[in-house]
């Protein structure tokens, strides 16, 4: 049985999902989700989550409900498993997203991390729900630098670990891990897809007004009804902040949108940048 599997990365917007579904076509494959926000059951339009399948099956969509935290290990486990069994099948997986931590420990496996004392988990945690998103990730980066490319604004859960560890070990949790060990030892082909920033921005932009206009609100005023710790995941979702500043009025809805579209953008700029400096082995895909 063959251990080749095929990765598409690449920031938000840039046609990863009809990328793989196209592949998945020619090549009899399965695919698998490697993006954090689409993992959650809520915000199916808001995420960007594939509707049109085309009877191919996709595995790790939808299945979280919004106080559940995936961490990078249950991914990476739940990940192989699926990989696995779809290849018990004959089948080919196609792992597809953007979340880039996710997609490098199917290549380079995940690090040990190191036990932190219960007072600098307490610390960091306080800081992490007293301090704004953009001063908390401010404090993380200023102390553990390394991070600044990889995690975003808003990954509260991650910088906070990343914080934990470089107070508890003063090293970088990029450097601190020891070495990866794997589940599975894949052979496999990686593109990432990296459309011209112009076009990647109109995309965005385009694409969140269309959105808006198809459900997202609803989306995010769900989402806002029920009861999910202020501290999770999906609540922090790109363009949630700004439609649920819009849903309690502190927002007229054209800003709401211009500033959910500029969240966006940003984060697709981090995204570019992390593809580019962290898979130098990928096909490059314009």
């Amino acid at each position: 049985m063959s251990s080749g599997i095929f990765i598409i990365g690449g920031p938000t917007a840039s046609g990863k999902s009809a990328y793989a579904l196209d592949l998945a076509k020619r090549v009899d494959g399965e695919i698998i989700n490697g993006d954090s926000m689409q993992l959650y059951r809520h915000l199916h339009i808001l995420t960007a989550r594939p509707t049109e399948m085309h009877g191919i099956p996709h595995h790790l969509y939808g299945i979280l409900e919004g106080n559940q935290i995936s961490s990078l290990g249950w991914w990476y486990a739940a990940a192989c498993k699926v990989i696995q069994d779809v290849q018990s099948r004959g089948k080919t997986p196609i792992v597809v997203g953007g979340t880039g931590l996710y997609l490098r420990a199917l290549t380079r496996g995940l690090s040990p991390v190191p036990e932190i004392p219960e007072s600098i988990r307490q610390e960091a945690r306080h800081l992490a729900q007293t301090l704004s998103e953009e001063d908390f990730f401010d404090l993380v980066t200023r102390e553990d630098p390394k991070v600044k490319e990889v995690l975003h604004p808003n990954d509260t859960q991650r910088l906070t670990r990343a914080l934990e560890v470089v107070r508890a070990t003063h090293t970088s949790i990029q450097d601190c891990q020891g070495q990866p060990k794997k589940i599975l030892d894949l052979e496999y082909q990686y593109f990432v897809l990296l459309p011209p920033r112009d076009v990647l921005y109109q995309r965005i932009n385009d694409r969140f007004i269309w959105m808006v206009e198809n459900g997202a609100l609803k989306e995010v005023e769900d989402l806002l009804s029920k009861n999910i710790d202020p501290d999770s995941p999906i609540l922090k979702a790109v363009g949630v902040p700004e439609l649920a500043d819009y849903l309690k009025g502190h927002l007229p809805l054209d800003q709401a949108i211009a500033l959910g579209q500029q969240s966006t953008r940003r984060y697709a700029k981090r995204q570019t940048t992390w593809f580019t400096r962290q898979v130098p082995e990928a096909k490059v895909t314009h």
